[in-house]
């Protein structure tokens, strides 16, 4: 086995590189709905990271595993860690405490982004 493929992890809905001694040299390249570009994964990015391990978890319509929802389920996480929208989220070892279906990801991304617009809307005085 080449070196370079100890840090190389290939799934069916995803690719992820990095070089261990080299600062944000992590990449990620969706498979789903087409092979996209290289996406960049930086040091502090776990929040890619546990979207893309809990995502892993899902058994059946992986295609539907997108660029686009695997992003947004990483912005929920995100979110959902840095604003406490989600108490199952502790540090970059937790997982959201979602379903492993692409129902249930989808449902999360929801429920956090309501969560916060909720607070927005507090926020301002809207209703």
């Amino acid at each position: 086995m080449a070196l370079d493929k100890l840090f190389e992890i290939d799934k069916d809905f995803y690719t992820r590189k990095w070089k261990p001694l080299e600062k944000d040299s992590g990449k990620v390249i969706f498979k789903y709905p087409i092979v996209s570009e290289e996406f960049p994964l930086y040091d502090y990015d776990w929040y890619l990271i546990v979207a893309l391990e809990k995502a892993d978890k899902v058994s059946t319509d992986r295609h539907l595993l997108t660029r686009e929802l695997l992003l947004n389920y990483r912005n929920a996480i995100r979110e959902g860690y840095n604003h406490q929208l989600d108490s199952a989220l502790d540090g970059r070892f937790s997982y959201p405490r979602n379903k492993n279906t692409i129902q249930g990801i989808k449902s999360y991304i929801e429920r956090i982004f309501k969560k916060q617009d909720e607070i927005r809307k507090e926020m301002l005085g809207e209703s």
